[in-house]
Order: structure tokens, then C-alpha cells, then sequence
């Protein structure tokens, strides 16, 4: 009976004792292979200041106490607008715009929620990136309001506007319709748009400002003025040459002047424009010295007169060797913005035999360097004025003359195959352009008519006679080319198939 208590009591002393031992000694080691500690967001400041034009933001600073991997990702409002790496660093999709600001309330803070986890338990932060300005692209100089001012202040011009720093002064005898015109294509040649690189564009309009950059607006041409433009007969006129930036005259067009087409003068405007602006160029930029015979202007010119596309043989040898560099240099450049513009071939297509470039493609494939030049410094600097634009311009001062012009049509024996052809200027078969304001004269030999047509060869081709506009007699065809002419001819033999070729209608 002893024994068997004895028993009793040490059964259960002896589970109690496993049951604490074991159960206290698990609860310990369980404890500690289960705890887990969050990331922790560390950065000391969440609001973040940066300069626009740059995609850097900030970084994510964030520990975890267990060494865990941390993952990091951004929400919120403006949160579209940023990316986040694996380490961290938080940066702008695209550079921002302190002029244009792109967060939700535009207003150059941006708001976004930044998060750090380790697959389970995470801490976040808000966060606001606000831009600032950068004011080495701000506009220094600002577009032609559209009042013209007429006062003394540039006297002897005495109406005047002034377009981003540019100052355009015309003469008393200039209208004011023609003023206008000037400051308003320069307002589009000076604009900023979304290409612009601001601090170039900036370098231009400060030199502007430094150099007193001025453009010279008379009427007719230098001669037509009795008496004379100098200093006696026109007060101020040595101040203006001898203290500001000056080059040449626009001059506006009149019945006796050569700029009688609306098209010429447009050119007209162009060409003494892009003089003044090219000199403001030479001032500023090393890489379009007109006088640095390696500068990149002077180095795309030669290759232009290598290739023969640029031929200065005989032009103004009456100057100095020095001066006559500087206005082929500058004529050049006239050239390759125009024609890279795609301007040359609808308002100066013949104006200028040295130049021989018609398009911007043709100048990119001919002409390496002039296309590299005017993509790298005039783009981003000046903008395209656009041929719709300048289209739409008045220009009432200008008396148009009826535009007429003979063309000799001779016949010859088919070089490329049988029968006869017609040869004009010595070519058979030869592609014409007939411009719209000019009456052409076509005069052949009555044994071969002269004939018009919208469809290649004519009748001989299942085509109609075209009539409109078009006279005939022995020997002679006359066309008066109109806006309402059709854009596409051809011209034919009426008796005689396969001897005529096609035309061009161009405004």
C-alpha cells in the first residue's frame, strides 16, 4: 500500500515536471524564429525641392531592421509621372517644365505616395517634389504685341515694332500694312514652340539686345529716295548706322520696284530678314563665324561650292576680300535656311542662279554639312514661318504686273525612239512648270499644233483638248494660267502622237 502510493504521487510530479520543462522551452525558441520587424522610411525630409529640366527627384532611404530585401514603389496623385528602381531612386518620366507644369494641380508640386516592404509588412511616406524655375531659359525678350509705335525714339524711321528684342523700323514713306507684315513673320520666325532649345534661343535674343540689333524697313530701293538717304536730308540716319546692328533694307515693293509679285516680295522679306538674323548669329555663336574660315557655316559653304551647288564666281568682287567673304558667307546661309525651310522652291525657284538647291531633301542627300548645320543650330533657334502662313499675307502696296513670257518650240528627231519630238531649251520631251499669273506663248511650227491636254498625249491617248484659257492661231498657242488652271498638263501634237511631254501648274 506504500508502494503504491509512493507511486501515485510520483507519476504525476513527474509529468507536471516533463509538461512545464517542455512546454516553457518551446515557447522561447518559437518566439524567436517568428518575430519579424518592418522596413523603416528614414528619409528626414519629405518635402523635395528640384530645378526643372532634369529628371532627378530624390531617394527612397529605408532600413530594415532584419536585413530583409526591400521592395520599393510609388502611388498617389502625380505618381504617373515618375519611375522608381529597385534601389530606390525616384526620377521624372520626362524632365519637367516649370512654365508648363504637368501635376494634377498644376502648380509645380508634385504629390506622391512612396512605399517600402519586405514582402509582408511595409512603411510609406507621403511625399511633394516641387519644381523651380530655371531662369536661364526664361524669354528674355518677348513677341511684337501688335500696336505699332510711332514716335521720334528712332528717328528718321518713325513707326516701328518691336519683335523679341529685334527692333523693325520703317521709313515715313512705308505703310503700315507693310510694317506689320515684317513684325508679324518675324513674330513666327522668333517664336519659341516645343523644339525650341531655350538656351540657344536665349544666347540669340540677348546678343540681340547687347548688339542693338536693327532692321531697316524702306520703300522702293535705295535710288528712288529724292533726296537722298543721309544724314542732311534724314536726322538721325548716321545714328542708327554708326550705334546699332544694322545690314540691309527690306524694301517694300511698289510698281517700280523689282519685288512686283506678291511671291518676290515675300522673298524679298525673307532673304533681308534672314540677313539680320544670320549677323545676330555671327555675333553669338563661334560655330557661324562669317569670318573664321573653319566655322562650320564657312565649312558647309565650301562644300556647297565644291559640289557646285554654291557658285560665288564673279559675286561682289567690287569688295574687299574680307567684306566679300562676310556677304557670300551670308548669302549662303540665306540659302540653306530657306531652302531648308522648304521656302526656296515657291518663292525664289529662279531667283538665283548660285544656288541651285531646291528642297530641304535634296539638301540633306547633296549637301551633308549645310543639312547637319541648319538640323543642329537653326531648328530649336528659328521656326518655319510656314508656306500657308505667308500665303495668307496682303500686300496692297504692290502694283502686280501681267506676267507674260514666250517659249520657242522647235522639232527634232526622236533621240529614244521613232518619229519626231518637240525640243524646248534644247530638251526633248521637256517637263515644263507654268506658274499661275502668267500668260505663256508657245510658238511652233504650224505643221505640228500645239495642244493641251489632262491626259498624257493627249487625244492620241483617249484624252480631250484642253481649252481653258488657251488661244491658238498658225504658229502660235497661247495659255493664261489662272488659279482655276488645271494643276496637271500635258502637252501634245494634235496630228502627230508621242511628241509632247508634261506640265506643271504651281502657284
Amino acid at each position: 500500500m506504500n508502494t503504491y502510493f509512493r507511486t501515485l504521487l510520483v507519476v504525476p510530479f513527474l509529468i507536471f515536471v516533463t509538461s512545464c520543462g517542455g512546454g516553457g522551452g518551446g515557447m522561447g525558441g518559437d518566439s524567436g524564429a517568428s518575430m519579424n520587424n518592418k522596413p523603416v522610411i528614414n528619409n528626414s525630409s519629405l518635402s523635395i525641392s528640384v530645378i526643372e529640366n532634369q529628371t532627378s527627384a530624390f531617394t527612397i532611404s529605408a532600413s530594415d531592421a532584419d536585413g530583409d530585401s526591400i521592395v520599393y514603389a510609388i502611388s498617389g496623385t502625380d505618381s504617373a509621372l515618375f519611375n522608381v528602381s529597385t534601389s530606390g531612386v525616384v526620377t521624372f518620366k520626362a524632365a519637367p517644365d516649370y512654365e508648363n507644369p504637368s501635376d494634377g494641380n498644376i502648380d509645380n508640386a508634385y504629390s506622391l505616395t512612396a512605399s517600402a516592404s519586405d514582402g509582408s509588412l511595409s512603411d510609406s511616406k507621403n511625399f511633394i517634389v516641387t519644381v523651380t524655375n530655371d531662369t536661364s531659359d526664361d524669354e528674355v525678350a518677348s513677341a511684337w504685341d501688335g500696336t505699332l509705335v510711332k514716335d521720334t525714339t528712332y528717328a528718321p524711321y518713325d513707326k516701328y515694332a518691336i519683335s523679341y528684342a529685334l527692333i523693325l523700323a520703317g521709313l515715313p514713306d512705308v505703310t503700315d500694312e507693310f510694317v506689320t507684315n515684317v513684325a508679324n513673320i518675324t513674330n513666327k520666325v522668333l517664336a519659341s514652340n516645343s523644339s525650341t532649345n531655350a538656351t540657344n534661343r536665349n544666347t540669340l535674343l540677348n546678343g540681340f539686345i547687347s548688339n542693338k540689333a536693327f532692321q531697316r524697313i524702306g520703300r522702293t530701293n535705295m535710288s528712288s529716295y529724292s533726296p537722298g538717304l543721309d544724314e542732311a536730308n534724314y536726322p538721325g540716319w548716321d545714328n542708327i548706322n554708326d550705334n546699332y546692328d544694322v545690314v540691309d533694307f527690306i524694301w517694300e515693293a511698289t510698281s517700280d520696284s523689282d519685288s512686283q509679285t506678291k511671291e518676290n516680295q515675300i522673298n524679298s522679306i525673307l532673304e533681308h530678314l534672314l540677313h539680320t538674323i544670320t549677323l545676330g548669329y555671327d555675333r553669338v555663336f563661334n560655330n557661324w563665324s562669317y569670318d573664321d574660315q573653319s566655322s562650320e557655316l564657312n565649312l558647309a559653304m565650301k562644300q556647297a561650292e565644291e559640289m557646285g551647288y554654291y557658285d560665288t564666281t564673279g559675286m561682289y568682287t567690287n569688295a574687299s576680300d574680307a567684306l566679300r567673304k562676310r556677304i557670300i558667307a551670308q548669302e549662303f546661309a540665306y540659302w540653306m535656311i530657306l531652302t531648308g525651310w522648304d521656302l526656296k522652291s515657291s518663292y525664289a525657284p529662279d531667283a538665283s542662279p548660285e544656288w541651285t538647291i531646291l528642297t530641304a531633301s535634296e539638301m540633306e542627300t547633296k549637301l551633308p554639312l549645310a543639312h547637319t548645320l541648319f538640323t543642329d543650330t537653326v531648328n530649336g533657334v528659328l521656326v518655319n514661318p510656314t508656306k500657308e502662313y505667308l500665303d495668307g499675307l496682303t500686300f496692297s502696296s504692290i502694283a502686280i504686273q501681267p506676267q507674260a513670257e514666250t517659249i520657242q518650240v522647235s522639232i527634232a528627231a526622236n533621240n529614244s525612239g521613232s518619229g519626231n519630238v518637240y525640243v524646248i531649251d534644247g530638251v526633248q520631251n521637256k517637263s515644263l512648270t507654268l506658274k499661275i499669273g502668267t500668260t505663256y506663248t508657245f510658238t511652233h511650227s504650224s505643221s505640228h499644233p500645239f495642244s493641251f491636254s489632262t491626259e498624257s498625249d493627249g487625244t492620241h491617248g483617249g484624252g480631250a483638248e484642253y481649252t481653258t484659257g488657251v488661244t491658238t492661231s498658225s504658229g502660235s498657242t497661247v495659255i493664261e494660267v489662272t488659279a482655276n488652271t488645271a494643276t496637271s498638263l500635258y502637252y501634245y501634237c494634235s496630228i502627230h502622237s508621242g511628241m509632247g511631254g508634261t506640265i506643271s501648274v504651281i502657284n
